[in-house]
């Protein structure tokens, strides 16, 4: 295979920073609809605020950032923009995520002497048609997840080309953070030492399918250079659509709610084996007075979570205006993309009370102080020693 990615760092936040050029150079996090950090400019990055974060974990982080809501239906007709100008090359082209789009170049060019001169001509369409402060990089492989890795390693309008013998090479040293694996398979992997995609290629085949399943054996294949997944369009009607009749109609939302969870399982599971999410799904409602009522919900980023698809399905259930008793409800899945790689925390933020302290409450009566956490005691001392102290996360007992 012959796989280009075209990939634009911070896309959403481009957008709102050239909608508002007053946001520049700001500490700025967007929300989606969920009321969850979506997107995060570099300065409140810098302060601590990730992906996922609610509104008050960022404000805690960075007491100064501006929270402002994503403009999905802007974003939406801009990221169609990009998507359409590289598919007028009249090659597949998939589109996974927010200025994100594979194109399959196996038709015409298959080495990197070949491929260079088609990647600088799609870019530099791409670049037309983005516009100022949306600068896309390309990275090219025979496979998705290597491209796409190197498109993330060049500098904007900029292109990194990865032969298949220079593979291994090019991925070793890079971070497992690349792999779209949950925040506990990335914490495991952390704790026994295995931080780049070279350690993790290196491990026992089924030492590595025991510990993480199926997701785990193909982020290790991808971790080692062997993708063969093709290039598609973005998924249409990715599931045939799931009826779900109630017999008989019924009024209360939580019914509804569990019955499109429960048939939704089988879905959220096979997308999880294949490292993948659903971007957009719609319910359309038959209500028992011949009347029907559409929810169409777009995902700012692949959500496999049962939690976040619960709490979305939920609210727009109950702030749907019911005519009368429903009697069917017919699912779909429309779109679906590849699982973003998550962002590494040791514990949830809104804990009042750590975990890590709990644990060294329980172990410091037997082995005494054995947690500690730094403390800066004065960052401007002139002597290194002195401008910082480590302080015990509890106290051992004294004979």
């Amino acid at each position: 295979m012959s796989t280009m990615c075209c990939r634009v760092p911070d896309f959403l936040m481009g957008l709102a920073e050239r909608s508002r050029p007053d946001l520049a150079g700001k500490p700025v996090a967007l929300l989606g609809a969920d009321e969850l950090v979506c997107a995060v400019s570099r300065e409140a990055r810098q302060s601590g605020v990730t992906l996922q974060m609610e509104p008050r974990q960022a404000q805690m982080r960075c007491p100064d950032v501006r929270l402002q809501p994503v403009d999905l239906e802007a974003s939406q007709a801009e990221h169609g923009a990009f998507v359409g100008k590289l598919a007028e090359c009249g090659l597949p082209v998939e589109a996974p995520s927010w200025g994100v789009a594979y194109v399959d170049l196996q038709a015409v060019a298959t080495t990197s002497q070949t491929v260079q001169p088609f990647c600088a001509d799609l870019g530099k369409q791409a670049r037309g048609v983005l516009g100022d402060g949306l600068v896309p990089s390309i990275g090219w492989d025979t496979g998705k997840f290597t491209a796409r890795a190197a498109a993330s390693y060049a500098s904007p309008a900029h292109m990194r080309l990865v032969d298949r013998n220079n593979e291994e090479r090019f991925l070793q040293p890079l971070s497992i953070g690349l792999l779209p694996l949950s925040p506990l398979a990335l914490q495991q992997l952390t704790w026994l030492g295995i931080r780049t995609l070279g350690q993790f290629a290196k491990l026992p085949k089924t030492a590595v399918w025991q510990r993480f399943g199926a997701e785990g054996k193909l982020a290790q294949a991808w971790a080692q250079g062997r993708d063969d997944r093709p290039v598609r369009r973005t998924i249409e009607e990715a599931t045939p659509p799931l009826s779900i009749d109630f017999d008989p109609p019924t009024g209360l939302h939580g019914d509804v709610l569990e019955a499109v969870l429960s048939n939704l399982r089988p879905s959220l599971s096979a997308l999880a084996r294949r490292l993948e999410g659903c971007r957009r799904m719609r319910l359309d409602l038959h209500f028992e007075d011949d009347t029907t009522r559409k929810i169409d919900h777009t995902f700012v980023e692949p959500v496999v979570e049962e939690s976040r698809l619960r709490a979305t399905i939920s609210h727009q259930l109950q702030v749907l205006n019911w005519p009368a008793e429903l009697a069917s409800v017919s699912l779909s899945l429309l779109e679906c993309g590849e699982l973003m790689p998550h962002q590494l925390m040791l514990f949830d933020l809104d804990t009042e009370r750590s975990p890590l302290r709990e644990l060294a409450e329980k172990l410091s009566g037997r082995y005494r102080e054995i947690f500690f956490r730094l403390c800066m005691s004065d960052e401007r001392h002139p002597l290194s020693e002195r401008r910082s102290s480590l302080t015990a996360l509890a106290a051992g007992w004294v004979a």
